[in-house]
């Protein structure tokens, strides 16, 4: 007998999962089970400008029950969390978690790109561009 909620097996006789109070069935199929089996496709979600911030926010993602990943830059192979010559990283999640983990990343950090470590490194290249441009276009008295 197995519990089509958590998947523990029983012994013939017991017809309630003395954990989570649901009747038994004979047989787990994908018909009558709660989890889904289906293979992971993950995409991405949003890219950090450090290893160590999309490592915290898979660690949210992790602990409300989004499937998710990081993938970091190339320099940071070895020490993604200490890296400080990174590429930045990006957080990957399970497409069928995208709507769940995008609710999530709003609701604990709103609109804010990168919440935890500032501006991104493009967004650094672009405001020292947009203070060059504006220091030039100053006109001499």
């Amino acid at each position: 007998m197995f519990c089509p909620v958590c998947e523990s097996e029983f012994d013939v006789g017991i017809k309630i999962c003395p954990d989570d109070g649901t009747p038994l069935v004979f047989k787990l199929t994908p018909e009558n089970t709660m989890h889904d089996h289906s293979e992971a496709r993950f995409v991405p979600l949003h890219t950090f400008g450090s290893p160590a911030e999309a490592e915290m926010v898979n660690d949210i993602f992790k602990q409300n029950g989004v499937r998710s990943a990081v993938q970091s830059g190339g320099n940071d192979a070895l020490s993604p969390l200490l890296s400080t010559v990174s590429n930045g990283a990006t957080i990957l999640v399970d497409e069928r978690d995208y709507d769940n983990a995008l609710e999530l990343y709003q609701s604990f950090f709103g609109d804010d790109p990168t919440p935890l470590t500032g501006t991104t490194i493009e967004e650094d290249l672009e405001l020292e561009g947009s203070d060059e441009s504006s220091e030039r276009e100053e006109p001499e008295r």
